[in-house]
């Protein structure tokens, strides 16, 4: 009797390690395959191809959401501005004229100085009218009255700096009007500053409004 008992005792023992075995397997093997779903969704969305980089986990559903958001965002943008094909050369060339040593930024500003005289009131309504207008017999764009506007190479950094404007960033703080102060006649700048409002200085440039 007393060796049939300890047989059951011996037989529940080992039952209850198969058990406890068998759970600890099965989290383990459930703790891989979410690390491994975790990791997969981060390649997913964050690997470059080159497979170097540094997998940082965070919670699945967190990363899909942000993604998400992300390509709804891209999906979305549209232009502001709505060129013709004529007035979208006109504004590469006029920006590559007159700003071709410039960095990105001081691109961007003869782009928006362009595209606030076409909104305003006191200029015309479209861009090629603007960049060729007359006062007095002589354009408003030097380089459009010296021809320079129809030989210069637009570069892909204008390029990009168009299509910033043309999205609607605009850094120029309503300047409407900017001129090149080593460029012109100390009589022509001094019309600016005493006529107009000086807005600030970027590059080679000073802009007024």
């Amino acid at each position: 009797m007393k060796k049939k008992y300890l047989n059951v005792m011996v037989f529940c023992y080992v039952a209850f390690l198969s058990i406890f075995t068998i759970e600890i397997t099965t989290q383990k093997i459930q703790t891989m395959n979410q690390k491994h779903e975790q990791e997969k969704m981060i390649i997913e969305y964050g690997d470059d191809g080159s497979g170097d980089f540094q997998r940082n986990l965070v919670d699945t559903p967190d990363l899909a959401s942000k993604a998400h958001v992300i390509d709804s965002d891209v999906m979305t943008r549209e232009y502001v501005y709505e060129l013709s094909n004529l007035d979208y050369d006109t504004l590469l060339r006029v920006v590559e004229a007159e700003a071709g040593c410039e960095d990105e930024n001081g691109k961007l500003l003869v782009a928006n100085v362009v595209l606030n005289r076409v909104n305003s009131e006191k200029f015309p309504s479209n861009v090629y009218d603007v960049v060729y207008q007359s006062n007095g017999g002589k354009v408003q764009f030097s380089t459009a009255y010296n021809g320079r506007i129809k030989s210069v190479k637009v570069s892909n950094e204008t390029k990009e700096a168009v299509k910033r404007a043309l999205y609607g960033e605009d850094i120029s703080k309503g300047a409407l009007y900017f001129i090149s102060s080593a460029a012109v006649s100390p009589e022509k700048s001094s019309w600016f500053y005493t006529k107009l409002n000086h807005v600030f200085d970027y590059g080679r440039h000073s802009f007024f409004k």
